[in-house]
């Protein structure tokens, strides 16, 4: 079972394709944009991580404390 968070920027993804999909019916959307709002998302909490008091932030995967922000992003939101 895959316990991964949904990030902000993937819910406000689906809301807005729902969304336009009510409004202009079946069009596409610009995935490049969605791509840079991801990836910005994810650098913006692996440094809020980095940032931060993350002593008490383990993998649960390995048991051990993370080594950085990426690899909490990772395996939290992946």
């Amino acid at each position: 079972m895959d316990n991964k968070q949904q990030t902000a920027v993937e819910w406000y993804a689906v809301e807005m394709a729902e969304y336009l999909r009510s409004m202009y019916g079946d069009r596409i959307i610009n995935i490049d944009i969605l791509k840079q709002a991801k990836e910005i998302e994810k650098e913006q909490i692996a440094k809020a991580f980095d940032d931060g008091d993350y002593n008490y932030h383990y993998s649960r995967k390995t048991g051990n404390d993370f080594e950085d922000g990426k690899e909490y992003f990772n395996e939290v939101y992946g």
